[in-house]
């Protein structure tokens, strides 16, 4: 019988399931959206508070909440019954953070980490993030949540109806309901006759260079990787979607069951000035190539600023948006002095693909992957108005400026040496990978307008005279806290 470190030591086979019962009770025991994405386009996110409770009543109300979770083993089986354009009906998953556990007392053990049981306003000084008093006024301003419960679907309707029934039952429980996020995902239609792929609401497609864990899903993503078209400048080994369940999934120091397991979960809402962005994208690219740039022109500063072209094309590979499958075995082997992509754009900084290997001369690329999360997020805000063939966002002049944004959501191992690894010493790190650099112009936060410096330059034309221009901040943070996914046999067990 394997033990829970075997199995989190290569990619699960998640069919292996049926005939093997150790993946089986792991599958079983795990909540939903860990190994997969979930993948529903609505979603809902309810966080609540605890204050005042004795620990057998909120015992009493995870467990109630805890037999209406998703497990992994069925969100799997139920997506699979279905064509690809349709998914598995509701997902409906339970995170707890260390106010949760501090109010089932006696009942629960406190995971570890020094992050997680602080909880992440407290880690403002780490991150750079605003204090929680310049947060929204609504829910999260008033104090870090306990708990918080996803619902997921791809009927809105059924999300509403979902935590409606919620509502009424925590009515009388003395649980306090202190935020209601509902998630909407943006699409855009990037090639006539294929679906719509999810964006964010800058406009570039959101989800790609993800970590594989699951053993299906990585055959799939290594036979795409190895039919991508070779670039001459970079004839090295593709960039591996292969990762080990390790560095996501953890043992439940509660679980009821011999593979109980689950994974830190963080959420923060990252609101979006789209307005600003398109201005400070546009005016970019007029510095750099004229007053008359056109908009492939300005499409080429954008992908500057990001690492990709809206469609998810990789600025490493090409100076214009392809307009086929986006390629995702890139390295930047080809581009070690950042001229066609800088080191600073949005994806070579929080995934470097092998300049943290190259700057620091590690004997392999761990440096570069450790930090990578699972990453689950969807946008929010209202639904923009499309062109008639779903391609571009029709509301050029009036994008949002407030209300829209990301609601950012990952899984991982350790927050300490994910998450805010990632934010502090990469986004916010102006002298990452190389002294100079500047901050992540999309997500980076600082106080110092000099890190906003970055140098720009056309670097796939010879002779290309380079810029220095600022990029404000266009990303802001409105709340968040750090959670704890735990195992279904917890959650339904806690307190009895």
């Amino acid at each position: 019988m394997a033990d829970l470190k075997a199995l989190l030591d290569a990619p699960i086979r998640w069919q292996a399931a049926f005939t093997d019962p150790d993946v089986r009770d792991l599958l079983e025991d795990m909540q939903a959206n860990i190994l997969k994405s979930h993948g529903r386009h609505h979603a809902a996110h309810m966080a609540l508070g605890f204050a005042g409770m004795a620990a057998d009543d909120v015992a009493a109300v995870i467990r109630a909440l805890g037999r209406h979770c998703t497990s992994a083993w069925h969100q799997l089986r139920t997506n699979r019954r279905y064509p690809p354009h349709l998914d598995g009906g509701p997902v409906r998953c339970l995170v707890l953070g260390a106010g949760g556990y501090k109010a089932l007392g006696k009942h629960a053990r406190m995971p570890e980490g020094e992050a997680f049981r602080a909880g992440m306003a407290a880690r403002a000084g780490i991150l750079a993030d605003p204090p929680r008093q310049a947060w929204q006024a609504a829910g999260w301003r008033d104090q870090a949540p306990d708990a918080m419960v996803l619902l997921a679907d791809a009927d809105p309707h059924a999300v509403t109806r979902d935590l409606e029934a919620v509502e009424r039952w925590l009515d009388g429980t003395g649980v306090r309901i202190l935020v209601i996020e509902r998630g909407l995902q943006q699409t855009r239609r990037f090639r006539p006759g294929e679906k719509p792929e999810a964006v964010e609401h800058f406009g570039y497609v959101d989800g790609r260079s993800q970590p594989i864990f699951l053993a299906e899903d990585l055959a799939r993503e290594e036979q795409s990787v190895a039919a991508e078209p070779k670039d001459k400048a970079d004839p090295g080994a593709p960039w591996s979607p292969r990762f080990k369940p390790s560095q996501f999934i953890v043992a439940d120091p509660n679980g009821r069951r011999r593979h109980a397991a689950g994974s830190y979960f963080v959420f923060r809402k990252l609101e979006q000035d789209v307005r600003g962005f398109n201005a400070a994208e546009d005016a970019l690219g007029r510095a750099l190539f004229g007053q008359d740039a056109g908009d492939d022109l300005l499409e080429l500063a954008g992908a500057m600023i990001v690492g990709r072209f809206e469609d998810g094309t990789p600025l490493v590979r090409s100076r214009k948006a392809l307009g086929q499958a986006v390629p995702n075995g890139f390295t930047y082997d080809g581009d070690t002095d950042g001229a066609k992509c800088p080191f600073h754009a949005h994806i070579r900084k929080t995934n470097p693909r092998g300049d943290v290997q190259r700057q620091f001369g590690l004997p392999d690329a761990s440096g570069d992957r450790n930090p990578i999360m699972a990453r689950r997020g969807m946008t929010y805000g209202p639904k923009r108005p499309m062109s008639r063939d779903g391609s571009e966002f029709a509301d050029k002049g009036k994008e949002p400026v407030q209300d829209s944004g990301l609601l950012f959501m990952a899984y991982m191992a350790s927050i300490e040496a994910q998450f805010e690894f990632t934010q502090q010493s990469w986004a916010n790190n102006a002298d990452f990978v190389r002294p100079g650099t500047g901050v992540d112009p999309v997500i980076g936060q600082t106080a110092d307008p000099a890190q906003r410096q970055h140098r720009f330059q056309d670097g796939h034309t010879p002779g290309a005279t380079p810029t220095t221009q600022p990029f404000a901040q266009f990303v802001h943070l409105q709340g968040g806290e750090y959670f704890f996914a735990p195992s279904l046999s917890f959650l339904r067990g806690v307190g009895l």
